[in-house]
């Protein structure tokens, strides 16, 4: 423990009187401090020790480095295994399907017969489906003019008799302008003929 009274002392060598309160009053507070240093001392030895167990516990335990790579290896080499056994699978029935469709076939101008009408068959099926669908498009499009057309002779429509209505507005409001300019003009005369009189 640091000798305070030595300190206090050398602070305060005069008064001894108030030496004795001083270390009255800061007795406690140095025991108390004095604790709390204990106490830290105490938990770190704890750490040290816990760190050391378990430092201990982990230097004996193997690198595991090898045994993961190794596990990761032998996981590809299983995982490589079950798509080859799936490929395998996957073959078989594929060679069942053509045994099956050659003990069905006994002579191969037969199978390319039939394989020239599918394809024609095919052929046929997809022209007709073209047709029908440009005929769709077409009628569509059709469809759409006549409905585009409709609206813009509809717009056409609203903006000729909202034009005719306009010009309509402008000549009412001008022979109002006409008018009131002669009312106008009638007033102003009778006002300077008034003032003459005057």
């Amino acid at each position: 423990m640091f000798p305070f009274s030595f300190l206090l002392r050398w602070l305060f060598p005069d008064p001894p009187l108030l030496l004795q309160d001083l270390r009255k009053q800061v007795a406690p507070l140095l025991k108390s401090f004095q604790g709390e240093i204990d106490a830290l001392s105490k938990r770190s030895k704890e750490a040290e020790a816990a760190f050391l167990n378990v430092y201990k516990r982990l230097i004996d335990v193997p690198d595991p480095v090898p045994a993961l790579d190794l596990g990761q290896q032998l996981q590809l080499k299983v995982q490589r295994l079950h798509d080859i056994e799936t490929e395998n699978q996957k073959l078989r029935e594929t060679l069942e399907e053509y045994n099956k469709e050659f003990a069905e076939v006994k002579n191969q101008e037969v199978t390319i017969k039939a394989l020239k009408e599918k394809i024609r068959e095919y052929e046929q099926t997809l022209k007709n489906q073209a047709e029908t669908i440009a005929l769709e498009k077409e009628q569509k499009l059709q469809n759409d003019f006549a409905e585009k057309e409709r609206k813009l002779q509809e717009t056409q429509m609203s903006t000729t008799s909202k034009l005719e209505e306009a010009e309509h507005k402008v000549q009412s409001l001008q022979t109002a302008l006409e008018k009131t300019r002669t009312e106008l003009f009638d007033l102003k005369t009778k006002y300077d003929e008034e003032i003459t009189a005057k």
